[in-house]
């Protein structure tokens, strides 16, 4: 077992790396954001570089979850 203090920091490592925003869907996801190569979340970029943010957790609503699994079944994962 392990815990909070053996865990990864909250933090991304994938922050402030270069990208490009991702291809958007037919609705417009994902909004103009990248999607991060570490986390696998997609996150604002800031100067074309992704945005300070939290590793990736999970969607916090079942819209979101939905227009993630649309995005990877129609984008993939390139």
């Amino acid at each position: 077992m392990w815990s909070d203090a053996q865990a990864d920091p909250p933090v991304c490592s994938g922050s402030g790396a270069p990208a490009l925003p991702a291809t958007r869907l037919a609705d417009g996801f994902p909004e103009g954001r990248a999607l991060c190569a570490v986390c696998t979340g997609f996150v604002p970029l800031v100067a074309g570089a992704l945005a300070r943010h939290d590793a990736f957790r999970d969607p916090t609503d079942g819209a979101e979850a939905a227009r993630r699994a649309e995005w990877f079944n129609t984008v993939g994962w390139n």
